[in-house]
């Protein structure tokens, strides 16, 4: 960023601002998320959820920020400031210190009755050339039996501690074992449709208050992001609780969620007021604030904590791929239409289409317990 400084053409501009800065934000973006797996043992939702509106609070603050900056100084200056304030990441990075004495932990999104694991690891190593798990014998063997999530604090069937048994297990034979899980492919889909949601609203919410010839845009922007950011917190804090902590609790609340926000953005086109246009936003920020504080417990509940770091880096790869062809998808549109309207409706096709992701993914969950991702 302070490279930037000293550029003195748009080429040069693509390779430090472009190039190197995008290249070190990226590499600094994952570990803040991944860390949080191995500070936190029976929080991770909360704490996730802080983290992530740590991206919220800047697009909060930032455009004023800039602003005042671009009004008071030069472009350059803005580079220069802006690369001071980005050396703090360095001050991030050196707390981000190992656990001592350090725990092994179980890289299992829920830890596992000793009884079944153990009997699953003996199932397991009586045959080599067969490595599947004889799950239908253990389910039958124990089809009444219920164990104490320890991790959730509570009570789930035999048949998922199974699969959360055998998928402890099975993770140890590929590091990129989730790859090959449709679970994760699914969910990977639903956050690219999401985030494609997500910028065409900040981008497009300014258009739209100019479009029915009122002012105020910048102020409507920043009340969204400002609620968006106190949801992240609040549901990501009841993602924590008894019954919440459940994954199918979480699926089906990330469903609902889409199909709200797809409906919430299908109704726009009828909103011509800045009063409406105001409690339009609001309610869209809440909604997408909801599905933000999800992105990370879901994705522990489907690879595991241990695992969470590198899974979480092909979605920010997928969210990398929305974010350079959103923009130009929503603005071709805005174009081709003359109206926002085709961007907004466009946008809550795919909403609904992550809604059917979603139910998809709930129901690969639902049909495949056991499902052998090695």
């Amino acid at each position: 960023m302070s490279l930037s400084y000293f550029s003195t053409n748009v080429a040069m501009l693509f390779i430090t601002y472009g190039i190197i800065f995008g290249t070190g934000g990226g590499l600094a973006s994952i570990p803040g998320f991944s860390i949080t797996t191995v500070y936190f043992k029976n929080h991770i939702s909360l704490a996730s959820g802080c983290v992530i509106c740590g991206a919220g609070v800047g697009a909060l603050v930032f455009p004023y920020l800039m602003q005042y900056l671009l009004d008071e100084y030069t472009t350059s200056v803005t580079f220069l400031i802006t690369g001071g304030i980005t050396f703090n990441i360095i001050v991030a990075g050196a707390l981000m210190r190992p656990l001592t004495p350090q725990v092994k932990r179980n890289p299992a999104p829920t830890q596992c009755n000793d009884d079944a694991l153990s009997e699953r690891t003996k199932l397991n190593s009586s045959s080599n050339s067969q490595p599947k798990y004889d799950a239908i014998a253990v389910r039958r063997k124990k089809q009444h039996e219920h164990v104490s999530d320890k991790n959730c604090d509570v009570e789930s069937t035999t048949d998922e501690k199974e699969r959360l048994c055998e998928n402890s297990i099975t993770r140890n034979q590929s590091k990129y074992f989730y790859l090959r899980d449709p679970v994760y492919i699914l969910y990977v889909l639903a956050v690219m449709f999401f985030a494609f949601s997500y910028i065409t609203v900040f981008l497009m919410l300014p258009a739209k208050v100019l479009e029915d010839n009122e002012s105020g845009e910048a102020v409507m922007v920043s009340l969204t992001s400002l609620v968006e950011i106190c949801c992240r917190i609040a549901w990501a804090a009841v993602w924590d609780c008894r019954f919440f902590c459940r994954q199918d609790v979480r699926q089906t609340a990330m469903f609902i969620s889409f199909v709200g926000t797809g409906v919430l953005m299908s109704l726009s086109v009828l909103v011509h007021t800045y009063t409406i246009l105001l409690v339009w936003s609001l309610l869209m920020g809440s909604l997408m604030g909801v599905l933000w504080s999800l992105v990370v417990p879901v994705l522990v509940d489907i690879v595991g904590a241990a695992a969470m770091g590198d899974a979480f880096a092909f979605v920010m790869l997928g969210e990398a791929v929305i974010f350079l062809v959103g923009p130009l998808i929503t603005g071709s549109l805005l174009d081709y239409s003359g109206t926002v309207a085709a961007s907004f409706l466009f946008t809550g096709g795919c909403l609904f289409a992550a809604a059917i992701v979603t139910a998809a993914m709930k129901y690969k969950t639902i049909l495949l317990p056991t499902r052998d991702i090695g």
